[in-house]
C-alpha cells in the first residue's frame, strides 16, 4: 500500500521549505468538509484566485469550490454537480455528474496528484529541494504535478504522448515545468510513457521521484476519501426532496483508475449499488481484451492500472 516509513533527515528540508514558501498541507478533513478550514486562511482566500500559484489553493483542491468566477464568493459552497435531463439521455433514471471545472488547474486530477505527492512530503521521501517530481500521464494528472511542484519550488518533469491536446502543452510551459517529454503515439499509448519513466530512473537515479498515478495508491485514497464522500453528499441532498430514490450505479472512466475508486467507498455505503468502468470503444481493454488508439482524452490507456479494484467492479461499458 502507501510506504509511510519516515526520513527525518529530508523530512526536515521539507518543512523548511514549506516554512520559506507559507505552505500549509490541509488535511484531507478539510478537503472533504472546508467548514474546517480555519478562518484565517479562508478569508485569505477571498483575495486568491482560483489558478493563482499561491499555497492557499492548495485548501481548493475539493469539490465545494465557489469561486468567484462564477459569481461566488471565491470559498466554499456544497458539492459542483450537474443533471442530465431525461430529454438529452433518453432514460428515465436521474443522471448526476459531479464537476471537476472548479478546482484548481480546471481538473480533479490536481486531487490525485495531491494524493500521490503528499504521503512523500510528510514521510521525508521527497525531497523538494534536490529532487525532480516526475508526472506520467496523458494530461491533467501532470497539470496537476506541475502545479503543486510550482507552489513547492521544486522542479517537475512531464511525461506525456505527443498526441494529446496543444493547449495541455503549452500549460506545462507557461506553468514552468522544468522538463517535458512528448512520448509517441496517443492516449492509448501508456506503455511508452512508463519505457520514459524506467529511462530515466536508469539515468537519474535517486535524483527523481517518479509519482505514478497508474500504481501510486494516494490516488485512489485520495478519491475513495473526497470524491466518494462528495457522491454520497449529493444523493444524500437528493434524498430528502425524494425519499425513494436509490444509487442505483456508479460510472467512470478506467483511465489511472483513480476516481473508480470512489466506488469502493460508495459500495460500503450502498451496497446493492453496482461499479461500472468505462472504456473507448476503440481500446476496448477489459471490455474485450482488445486495444487500439482513440481521442478520448483521460480515459483508457490500454492496460489495467494496479491500482483498479477490479473485483469491486460490475459492469465494463464501451464508449464510442
Amino acid at each position: 500500500m502507501i510506504n509511510l516509513k519516515i526520513n527525518e533527515d529530508v523530512l526536515k528540508k521539507t518543512v523548511q521549505r514549506c516554512r520559506e514558501r507559507n505552505i500549509i498541507i490541509p488535511t484531507f478533513a478539510q478537503l472533504k468538509d472546508p467548514i474546517k478550514i480555519p478562518e484565517k486562511i479562508k478569508s485569505k482566500l477571498k483575495n486568491v484566485g482560483l489558478w493563482d500559484v499561491n499555497p492557499l489553493n492548495l485548501f481548493r483542491i475539493t469539490w465545494k469550490n465557489n469561486p468567484k468566477e462564477k459569481d461566488g464568493d471565491g470559498l466554499f459552497n456544497g458539492v459542483n454537480y450537474i443533471e442530465m435531463p431525461s430529454e438529452l439521455t433518453g432514460v428515465k433514471a436521474k443522471i448526476f455528474a459531479l464537476v471537476g471545472k472548479w478546482f484548481p488547474t480546471g481538473a480533479h486530477k490536481v486531487g490525485a496528484a495531491f494524493g500521490c505527492l503528499v504521503p512523500r512530503l510528510v514521510t521525508g521521501q521527497f525531497d523538494p529541494t534536490t529532487q525532480k517530481a516526475v508526472w506520467p500521464s496523458t494530461g491533467n494528472y501532470c497539470r496537476g504535478g506541475a502545479f503543486d511542484c510550482a507552489l513547492l519550488a521544486c522542479d517537475a518533469i512531464a511525461i506525456l504522448p505527443e498526441e494529446m491536446s496543444k493547449e495541455r502543452f503549452d500549460w506545462l510551459k507557461e506553468i514552468g515545468t522544468s522538463e517535458i517529454f512528448a512520448t509517441p503515439g496517443c492516449e492509448s499509448n501508456v506503455k511508452e510513457i512508463y519505457d520514459k519513466c524506467w529511462e530515466l530512473r536508469k539515468e537519474r537515479g535517486d535524483k527523481i521521484v517518479i509519482f505514478n498515478q497508474f500504481d501510486e495508491f494516494g490516488n485512489a485514497v485520495w478519491h475513495y476519501e473526497i470524491t466518494g464522500s462528495a457522491i454520497e453528499e449529493v444523493f444524500n441532498q437528493l434524498k430528502i426532496k425524494n425519499e425513494k430514490l436509490k444509487i442505483a450505479i456508479y460510472v467512470s472512466a478506467t483511465g489511472s483508475a483513480g476516481t473508480i475508486g470512489a466506488g469502493d467507498y460508495l459500495k460500503k455505503k450502498f451496497p446493492n449499488m453496482k461499479i461500472a468502468a468505462a472504456e473507448a470503444l476503440q481500446c476496448p481493454t477489459l471490455y474485450l481484451n482488445g486495444f487500439g488508439g482513440h481521442r478520448i482524452e483521460g480515459i483508457g490507456d490500454k492496460h489495467v492500472p494496479w491500482i483498479h479494484n477490479v473485483r469491486n467492479t460490475d459492469i465494463v461499458i464501451a464508449i464510442d
